[in-house]
């Protein structure tokens, strides 16, 4: 399995290292910072550190951040200027499976039926997992929709996404998931509930992330792609 990486969290960071081998005390035209396209300072020490990707802003972004950060109101990584401007110097996507907060697949939204349980789903929809964080681990009870669909191999590419998705450093806990959606998800109507979306060869998957204690706080869809 893949590694599982937030695309413009990879942007930034694969930008970040072109732009950091620019650096020097005499360099005519420093890097612009990523956050607000202004340029940095030549000596990279005099730079801030982002608090939500590991990349120097400039000072003036260093403070904005941290006053938001302290808000609980954080500039979205898609709203910074490199991402905004076109700017990135995007890596090869081949050796990540990208989480982004943009669905790249409406059109299964528009063939909707009754799962086993009662909730109108995609009818390609294999299987959705619920999560919940005890302050310690995250505990995940599954729900098959379609047993008729289900194979070995399925099921352990998606055991697999699984348990990847909640190795990476954005979901080794509920503090940490939240941080993340703020900066890095798709927001809703609802100020505690988030959207995430990925694909692999096999499926579709939209990440329902919500950011509330003592409730349910992680839904993960996995819909198969040869049922679209």
């Amino acid at each position: 399995m893949k590694p599982i990486q937030i695309q413009s969290k990879l942007d930034l960071l694969n930008t970040w290292a072109i732009d950091r081998t620019c650096f020097s005390p005499d360099a005519s035209r420093p890097p612009a910072c990523l956050r607000c396209g202004q340029s940095l300072d030549p000596v990279l020490a005099h730079n801030a550190l982002s608090r939500y990707v590991d990349v120097y802003i400039c000072t003036s972004c260093g403070t904005d951040e941290a006053i938001r950060d302290m808000e609980g109101r954080p500039k979205p990584l898609d709203c910074w200027q490199a991402v905004k401007s076109g700017r990135m110097k995007a890596p090869s996507y081949e050796d990540f499976q990208l989480l982004s907060p943009c669905c790249g697949f409406p059109e299964i939204f528009q063939e909707m039926s009754v799962d086993p349980y009662g909730h109108k789903a995609p009818r390609c929809e294999l299987v959705y997992s619920r999560s919940d964080y005890d302050g310690h681990r995250w505990h995940t009870i599954w729900f098959p929709c379609w047993e008729d669909r289900r194979t070995q191999a399925l099921a352990q590419k998606v055991d697999q996404f699984m348990d990847a998705l909640l190795e990476t450093e954005e979901f080794r806990s509920l503090g940490q998931m939240k941080r993340m959606c703020r900066a890095c998800a798709e927001p809703t109507s609802d100020p505690t509930e988030f959207n995430l979306y990925g694909e692999t060869a096999s499926f579709y998957i939209w990440i329902r992330a919500i950011t509330r204690e003592k409730d349910y706080n992680l839904y993960v869809h996995f819909y198969l792609k040869n049922s679209v």
